[in-house]
C-alpha cells in the first residue's frame, strides 16, 4: 500500500468520526487549533499528518487514537 492511500484512508476515518458527531470542519479545526483549510486537506488525504496531530484530532473527537486507524488496511 502506498503512503498516499494511507493518508486518504486516515482522512476518510477522521471525516467519518467528525460527521458522526455532527461537527463541521470549522468546529474541528478550532478544537485542534489549526485552520479549516488545513483540516480539510487532512481529511482529503493531501497531507501526511503527524501522530501528534492525529492525537489532537482524536482528543477533539473524544475517541482513542487507535480508533482513527481501525479502518486503515
Amino acid at each position: 500500500m502506498d503512503m498516499n492511500s494511507i493518508q486518504v484512508q486516515v482522512g476518510n476515518s477522521i471525516r467519518k468520526h467528525r460527521e458522526g458527531r455532527c461537527l463541521s470542519q470549522e468546529e474541528m479545526a478550532t478544537r485542534c487549533n489549526i485552520s479549516r483549510a488545513y483540516f480539510g486537506r487532512i481529511e482529503r488525504g493531501e497531507y501526511n499528518v503527524t501522530i501528534s496531530k492525529c492525537k489532537s484530532i482524536s482528543d477533539a473527537l473524544g475517541i482513542a487514537l487507535a480508533v482513527l486507524f481501525e479502518d486503515v488496511i
